[in-house]
């Protein structure tokens, strides 16, 4: 184990003003203050979030306490930053994401505290407002349409737009006239199709900054270091495994992956458990939780649902998933309704864990909907 949980009470301190950087956190429940000069800057509340890792990147002292502000419990990493994310690389993007989010809010304070940048803040917030509801638009490209056609399937339920060509031309032609997320190429096109078009992409201006994916049978290890060698950095694998080439696509288009299991439905947060819980996926969705229930909350919903179905085994990962988030929504006095959508001799089963004593049992989405409106 290369991390130790350890309990604060409220007040105390977590991380002290002008102390050197060592190591570094994750809040694992609770809430914290963030305080400079004896003034309160910020709070941290959300599961999942990383602090302390700045000073540790840069070995600086503490710029910050952070203390309690409630009973909290927190995960502290004694080791370099460096030497957790060799041995963890995908955990870089989740501090380039925390960085990332930390100058965003840098820039906002420095805009609303000028008041001559009126008009930039709002540029600034209309080009934000675009940004969060610009649509995904994937360009598939594969000579069998039958595969085009399946990447087209997963895209449904997030609602993105796919688009597919089966020639280097069609597909030429499309990246010039759209303005594509990413790009979805066969390894397999005939001619060493695969180079030559990823090539004419990355040379392009107008599709040079889109991620390039490639697809690849699986075990193809020849195949794989033809297109490692041409520059291709992001794979999918035939035959398509949907939760994986989903997940992996959330990845590459730098998108929440846990948004694909979480939809409102008339008065009902509906939360559709993944058929396989990977590690980075029960780390995502659980990480979630806490702003998905303080927004289904001011939004006035009273019920939550999860659906269960897709659970390829009832393992432990699935049962603390659930337990987790059923325990969260207690502890927060959310005045929700709970039910399971589940088949099979399985079912009374989830009745057992923490706050889900009086869930109600449903044998569809429309079932649910029916009894709990």
């Amino acid at each position: 184990m290369f991390y130790e949980t350890i309990s604060y009470n409220s007040g105390d301190f977590i991380i002290r003003e002008g102390e050197i950087g060592k190591g570094f956190y994750i809040l694992e429940q609770g809430e914290l203050e963030v305080a400079r000069d004896g003034k309160v800057l910020n709070e941290i509340s959300l599961p999942g979030a990383m602090f302390g890792e700045l000073s540790e990147l840069l070995c600086h002292k503490r710029d910050a306490s952070i203390r309690a502000k409630t009973g909290a419990k927190v995960k502290f990493f004694d080791m370099e930053l460096g030497e957790f994310v060799e041995k963890n690389p995908k955990f870089a993007v989740k501090i380039i994401r925390n960085l990332g989010r930390r100058l965003c809010r840098m820039n906002s304070v420095a805009i609303e505290g000028n008041t001559r940048n009126d008009f930039l803040r709002n540029i600034l917030a209309e080009n934000d407002s675009e940004v969060k509801h610009q649509p995904v638009r994937l360009l598939v490209v594969d000579d069998k349409p039958m595969i085009i056609n399946q990447i087209k399937e997963f895209g449904k339920d997030p609602g993105w737009e796919i688009e597919g060509a089966s020639e280097i031309d069609a597909a030429i032609s499309l990246s010039e006239t759209y303005d594509f997320s990413a790009y979805i190429i066969s390894c397999s096109l005939p001619d060493d199709g695969a180079v030559e078009l990823r090539r004419k992409l990355k040379t392009n201006p107008k599709s040079s900054t889109a991620p390039v994916v490639g697809m690849l049978v699986k075990g193809d290890d020849l195949a794989m270091r033809k297109a490692t060698d041409a520059g291709f950095s992001h794979f999918i694998s035939k035959p398509f495994d949907k939760n994986k080439v989903t997940s992996r696509l959330y990845e590459v288009l730098n998108l929440d992956a846990s948004d694909q299991y979480f939809d409102l439905e008339e008065n009902i947060l509906f939360f559709r458990v993944p058929k396989i819980i990977t590690p980075e996926l029960f780390e995502d969705i659980k990480s979630s939780y806490s702003s998905r229930i303080r927004t289904t909350i001011n939004d006035g919903i009273e019920n939550v649902v999860m659906d269960l179905t897709a659970l390829e085994e009832v393992g432990e990962d699935s049962v603390e998933l659930v337990g987790e988030f059923a325990e969260m929504i207690e502890e927060m006095g959310s005045p929700f309704k709970i039910g399971f959508i589940v088949q099979g001799e399985d079912s009374e089963m989830w009745r057992n864990l923490d706050g889900c004593e009086e869930a109600q049992i449903f044998e569809s989405l429309e079932d649910a909907k029916g009894q709990m409106s």
